[in-house]
């Protein structure tokens, strides 16, 4: 049995993790805005021309990824093993629905944020800003699809 208070702190744990994450996009932006004026990278413009739509094809596959990655393990029936909990931080999420609706999450969170480094990685190499706030603007709309939620969360708990 789960007492309210339960769900209510692994949500809030969950959202400061949320905010870190949705925060160190910022930082890519600031990082990269900041960098690249120092920055002196010899890039063919024909790798670049390659490297471009490659990373971008990858960004739409990751967000498609998610999707699935997300759905696939919020079915999961059973527990998570538990030799999985044992040193991971979802030890600290005590009951399994929170520890699989943890997993989901914190995995959700990590795919879309690596949509924000292909931005930064392409604006680093090929000095276009719009790929970095195109891609960081992406990674962030997913991050924001997938933010802690009470309700898909006590849903999982029943």
């Amino acid at each position: 049995m789960i007492t309210d208070e339960e769900p209510s702190k692994g949500l809030l744990t969950l959202k400061v993790i949320w905010s870190g994450m949705l925060g160190s996009l910022v930082t890519y932006l600031i990082l990269g805005l900041v960098i690249v004026t120092n920055l002196k990278i010899p890039m063919d413009e024909s790798t670049y021309a390659v490297l471009k739509p490659a990373l971008y094809i990858l960004a739409v596959v990751v967000l498609i990824t998610t999707r699935y990655v997300t759905k696939h393990i919020l079915s999961w029936r059973g527990q998570l093993r538990r030799a999985t909990l044992q040193h991971s931080a979802l030890r600290n999420f005590h009951h399994p629905a929170l520890q699989k609706y943890a997993m989901a999450m914190i995995l959700a969170w990590a795919m879309s944020e690596s949509i924000g480094v292909f931005g930064l990685v392409l604006f680093l190499l090929g000095r276009n800003s719009m790929d970095l706030y195109l891609l960081i603007l992406i990674s962030a709309a997913a991050m924001l699809i997938y933010r802690p939620r009470k309700d898909e969360l006590m849903s999982l708990v029943q």
